[in-house]
């Protein structure tokens, strides 16, 4: 479990690099990237907006993907920790017959709601694969709705970082209440 963990991990940094630099190093639409074993996908931006330049179009799609991957790098050490502390009360559970202490069974209720809860969030958000052959629109429906909102952030030279920074709050917006 652990490798796979380190696999998709390492996939997703190398997805984004790709993503990345080809952004600001090819000149044709295509961007390249990967997040699955050393399978090359080609991620066309065919979320095209007439409203904006071609300049913005790249940019846009970098910044949606940079906040995808922190929203999800995030919701993944939320789930480690989240499951580190549901098997902890597990084990106290098992190992020290807790079940007629009432308080520790509802500690122990939480922690598994808290983990299941996040588990089901982190599926949904992994569910939005940008860089899957059958990947869903979702993605250029968030990228449609949330456009000018960007764009203006963009023509007023508002930095990258507060840009991505809604982005991820727009994000994590979709799947609590989806959840």
């Amino acid at each position: 479990m652990k490798n796979e963990l380190n696999l998709i991990q390492k996939g997703i940094l190398l997805a984004l690099f790709l993503f990345c630099s080809s952004l600001f190093s090819q000149e044709n639409d295509n961007l390249y990237a990967s997040a699955e074993n050393s399978k090359v996908v080609i991620l066309e931006p065919s979320y095209i907006s007439s409203k904006t330049n071609k300049s913005f179009e790249k940019k846009y799609h970098y910044l949606v993907a940079r906040a995808y991957f922190k929203l999800l790098a995030e919701a993944q050490k939320s789930e480690r920790k989240l499951r580190i502390e549901f098997e902890r009360y597990s084990f106290e559970n098992q190992e020290f017959d807790r079940g007629g202490n009432q308080a520790f069974q509802d500690k122990f209720n939480v922690a598994y709601k808290k983990y299941q809860a996040h588990s089901d969030m982190l599926s949904g958000l992994k569910s939005w694969n940008l860089f899957s052959e059958d990947r869903t629109g979702d993605m250029f429906y968030f990228m449609a709705e949330n456009e000018d909102f960007i764009f203006k952030m963009y023509k007023g030279n508002l930095p990258e970082d507060k840009m991505v920074k809604y982005l991820i709050y727009k994000l994590a917006d979709l799947y609590h209440l989806e959840g």
